[in-house]
């Protein structure tokens, strides 16, 4: 009797235990791949590049130009806002771009028909999946969360603007929803593809357009109306949207006072603080609204296009 009652409990253990040994497997293959982590990282190293060389200064005239004459504020000053939001687009890309390359591991598993062998073993499909979702996750959170803490260790000490325990525990809560988002999102994108070859093209122009789309390389306000539009239906951005509310938030209560209103406003219109969809504003509570369904809503999207592609 009292084996019978530990049996289901077992049979728990024993299907944990087959996924996490999958997502360990995983993991390794992506860590011992130098190329794939590489990858992961150029786009964010990339956005780093260009600030440094060419929009961080930019972006700082551009700010400096369109202050009232009145009001004197130091390029230091105006520089925290720009550096806060160059940030912003580099952890924003960082979730997009790890997670599609973790990806890399169930295509190729599926070119290599790799997946045949599994299934023709004890392993179940599901857990297969699951264990590529699991690892993805990991990985893209865990590197994420690295560049988030190396981020904020660099705008203390450039700026000289400190962060509160909740400004922490809200850009952690960003990370696990933005991670979870993102990997979702690039598991029905990377159904679609049977070759890494094929992948490998995809992912050339996915680093560089989606790094214009989410606001990473430039203010997406600069685009014309139809693309804001279009890109800030894009989950991403409003990661990063959320991203910008922490970190330019406490950038722009460093001000000194005397700056208008009407002047804070455009700042935040125009570096993504908040968004526009068709005219409407989209704040952070409706960002991660937003977020948060769709997680669900390409979750749903991944089980109709697994059915679809099995009936082929």
């Amino acid at each position: 009797m009292k084996n019978k009652h530990l049996e289901p409990i077992n049979n728990v253990r024993n299907y944990l235990h087959n996924i996490w040994e999958l997502t360990k497997r995983n993991m390794r293959i992506f860590l011992k791949n130098k190329t794939s982590v590489l990858f992961s990282m150029l786009a964010p190293v990339l956005i780093l590049v260009i600030y440094i060389l060419f929009m961080g200064e930019f972006q700082v005239d551009m700010i400096a130009n369109n202050l009232p004459e009145s009001v004197e504020v130091s390029r230091k000053s105006i520089s925290s806002i720009t550096h806060a939001w160059m940030l912003s687009g580099i952890v924003g890309i960082s979730s997009l771009t790890v997670a599609l390359n973790s990806m890399f591991i169930a295509i190729s598993d599926k070119e290599r028909r790799v997946i045949d062998d599994f299934t023709a073993s004890p392993v179940k499909l599901v857990n297969l999946t699951l264990s590529y979702f699991i690892s993805a996750f990991i990985l893209t959170f865990v590197i994420c969360f690295l560049f988030l803490i190396i981020g904020i260790i660099y705008l203390i000490i450039a700026t000289g603007v400190g962060f509160t325990f909740l400004d922490l525990f809200s850009l952690f809560g960003i990370l696990i929803l933005s991670t979870l988002s993102a990997v979702i999102v690039l598991m029905c994108i990377t159904t679609f593809f049977k070759t890494t070859s094929a992948a490998s093209s995809f992912t050339g122009i996915f680093s560089a357009l989606v790094g214009f789309l989410i606001g990473a390389y430039l203010p997406v306000s600069i685009l014309p109306k139809g693309i804001q539009n279009f890109a800030n239906l894009i989950p991403g951005s409003h990661s990063t949207g959320l991203f910008r509310t922490v970190f330019m938030k406490r950038m722009i209560e460093s001000l000194p006072e005397g700056i208008s209103p009407e002047f804070i406003e455009q700042i935040k219109g125009t570096y993504g603080f908040d968004l526009q969809i068709f005219g409407a504003k989209i704040n952070s509570s409706h960002m991660y609204l937003y977020l948060t369904a769709s997680i669900f809503v390409f979750f749903i999207a991944y089980l109709v296009i697994n059915k679809w592609i099995k009936k082929k």
